[in-house]
């Protein structure tokens, strides 16, 4: 009877070692998307989350360990993994609210990097390190007990770390490939937290049926939920396995916002005018650039809203014979942009792949290639910068095509900006800057075989509203030729965040 006592325990130990360690991964995985609304998911917040996920699990493991030596107590263990559980049920509801008092009583910072870095490590450190601290005192704590019913010590700590490992491997795959995609964040967090309660409540109660009630009640917790980040003028929000992504109505305008909101992805003029005074107004250039050439075939690399085909589409379509096509890897945002941003119209085929990807599986050229595609706000996508991929690029241009890409950088000397322009210099005889703006980031790179004659702009005047943007191209753009003072990208090394993260803290500490 005794024997058969300790086996049914020892089962239910590990099945908790399994499904804590399942939870444990799936909170992690779920931190990164629960405060990308707030702070982006730069590797700022990256680093921020997985350094204090492992220094809570470090001082779980040593503090599970030393209690469980003074106090081998079954229902302790019970007790720890029940007061994670709960505070982490609360978590999907404390966030919004927490980071509301973090930034308006705690963090001040001018910079956006610094509030992303500060905000981010403070938060995730009140919400995580607590629960996280508990969860880590799991295993060791279970070790201990199973060794007062089996001698064989060095077994049974294996056994726990594989069966807590082999949890921690479902704990990652099914947040990301079901879970999140189809219930959201907080949904996944709220369902792995219930797991572990159930698993938890069946150690407590011999009589498994008084379980009953309080999973009726834990299930409608995550039914009523509040909007995941409020804003003004919000008309929808959304996550995607990319990324969460909001659509807000403000001053005439309807922007794509992803993340943390501190940049825009496509704006939508709800006025009388196509123009956004913002970077995308810069692509309606091309079809001149080409030497006027009136039949146009444009690829646009990261349509998201639908910004630059929109505006070429309504610019050009009536006196040019104009073929768009879109490619966006998010096919969230693509649905979200045909409601939202009137993304269709007839010059426009979208296709829903990876940009590099696309240009792999398509034999077709084109008058112009259209490169804007970001990453978690700040990074321009890595694979999307190289050498290799600018080689695909040449191969799927015209004889007088041009690319254009948008660059993100503090200045026309940055690390970053220079990286890439040596890079598209090593495969086009020409390359050129365009400064959208005195006080913006955006720099429009141009690269070419051909020269590109921007004085010759002036000629074009059949659209009135584009003649500041042509006055701008004329007298503000820059020939660039090869700095040797700095590299070209490839596939094998193309550090474009390390680049990135260093222009933004060169330029915080020199204008502290």
């Amino acid at each position: 009877m005794i024997l058969e006592e300790n086996k049914m325990k020892k089962i239910y130990l590990l099945v908790l070692a399994f499904t804590s360690g399942m939870t444990i991964m799936a909170v992690e995985i779920s931190a990164s998307r629960l405060i990308a609304p707030y702070f982006g998911t730069s590797t700022f917040v990256w680093t921020n989350i997985i350094g204090v996920i492992m220094v809570a699990l470090a001082l779980g493991y040593y503090l599970g360990g030393k209690l469980a030596d003074t106090l081998a107590d079954f229902k302790m263990l019970l007790k720890i993994c029940l007061s994670a559980s709960l505070i982490l049920l609360i978590i999907p509801f404390l966030t919004g609210p927490l980071v509301d008092f973090i930034t308006k009583n705690i963090i001040v910072f001018k910079s956006a990097s610094f509030f992303i870095f500060g905000g981010s490590l403070i938060t995730v450190s009140i919400l995580f390190i607590l629960p996280i601290i508990l969860l880590g005192m799991v295993s060791p704590y279970i070790i201990k007990l199973l060794s007062l019913l089996d001698p064989q010590i060095g077994k049974d700590a294996g056994l726990v770390f594989s069966v807590s490992t082999i949890g921690s491997i479902l704990g990652t795959f099914l947040p990301t490939l079901l879970f999140i995609p189809y219930l959201g964040t907080r949904k996944t967090i709220i369902i792995f937290t219930i797991l572990l309660i159930i698993v938890v409540l069946a150690g407590f109660f011999k009589k498994k049926w008084i379980i009953i009630p309080f999973l009726l009640i834990l299930s409608f917790l995550w039914i009523k939920l509040p909007p995941i980040k409020d804003a003004e003028g919000i008309v929808y929000e959304d996550e995607s396995i990319y990324q969460y992504f909001q659509i807000i109505d403000q001053d005439n305008y309807r922007y794509l916002k992803i993340n943390e909101g501190l940049g825009v992805f496509s704006i939508l003029n709800l006025g009388n005018s196509l123009l956004t005074d913002s970077y995308y107004d810069f692509y309606n250039l091309l079809p001149y650039l080409d030497g006027n050439n009136k039949k146009q075939d444009i690829l646009i690399l990261g349509l998201a809203g639908g910004t630059i085909s929109t505006q070429l589409h309504n610019f050009f379509a009536r006196d040019y014979n104009l073929q768009l096509i879109g490619v966006e890897i998010d096919k969230k945002m693509i649905d979200a942009a045909k409601k939202f941003f009137s993304l269709e119209n007839n010059s426009l085929s979208v296709y829903n792949l990876d940009g590099r990807n696309f240009l792999d599986l398509t034999d077709n050229q084109y008058d112009s290639i259209i490169i804007d595609v970001y990453s978690n706000q700040l990074y321009i996508s890595f694979h999307l910068t190289t050498k290799e991929f600018f080689q695909t690029v040449k191969k799927h241009l015209k004889n007088m095509g041009v690319v254009a890409m948008n660059v993100n950088a503090a200045s026309p000397n940055s690390s970053l900006l220079k990286n890439i322009t040596n890079t598209m210099l090593l495969e086009f005889n020409n390359v050129y800057l365009i400064p959208i703006a005195q006080d913006s980031w955006n720099y429009m790179a141009l690269a070419s075989d051909n020269e590109l004659d921007f004085n010759k702009l002036s000629e074009f005047k059949e659209i009135p509203e584009l003649a500041n943007i042509i006055d701008r191209a004329k007298t503000n753009n820059l020939k660039i030729s090869y700095d040797n003072n700095f590299c070209y990208l490839t596939d094998d090394r193309a550090p474009i965040e390390y680049l990135t993260d260093w222009m933004v803290i060169d330029y915080l500490f020199k204008n502290l």
